[in-house]
């Protein structure tokens, strides 16, 4: 490929089109990758997080952060029963409340897993966030008073 620019605004057009042409081919190769059914993925900001998290607590912090996301998947899902029920779209609601229960066994089942280096610094992190935090609504409550 051959470049021959007559001014800056011609290069910088130029530019814009190759940078355009491989923001595309990106965007296709990232559009097939996600829509592959095995794919599982985070955002990056998230991974990056969950890293930072396993550096300091282990496998620990895998295990508390797949139980704590079951736990709210299983309450979305029972909540869509809830409301699927009260409009009577019943088959729907057993499928549903068929996909919750299978949330539920999952949960059961790596509640028995332990991890290898122990919960006690976790335990210890979440006690000092929790207080944190307690603390914090307090200072914010009685500032509001």
């Amino acid at each position: 490929m051959s470049f021959s620019f007559n001014s800056v605004d011609d290069f910088l057009r130029k530019a814009r089109e190759a940078k355009s042409e491989k923001s595309e081919e990106m965007r296709e190769w990232v559009q097939d990758f996600v829509n592959d059914p095995s794919m599982v993925g985070v955002p990056v900001e998230m991974a990056n997080t969950i890293g930072q998290l396993m550096e300091k607590y282990g496998d620990e912090a895998l295990r508390q952060i797949v139980l704590f996301s079951l736990g709210k998947w299983y309450g979305v899902h029972v909540g869509v029963v809830q409301e699927m029920v009260a409009t009577e779209d019943f088959g729907s609601s057993i499928a549903a409340a068929m996909d919750a229960a299978r949330i539920n066994t999952a949960i059961q089942t790596l509640e028995n897993v332990g991890s290898f280096g122990g919960d006690d610094d976790w335990r210890a992190m979440l006690r000092e966030s929790i207080v944190s935090e307690v603390d914090e609504h307090r200072a914010r409550n009685d500032h509001d008073d």
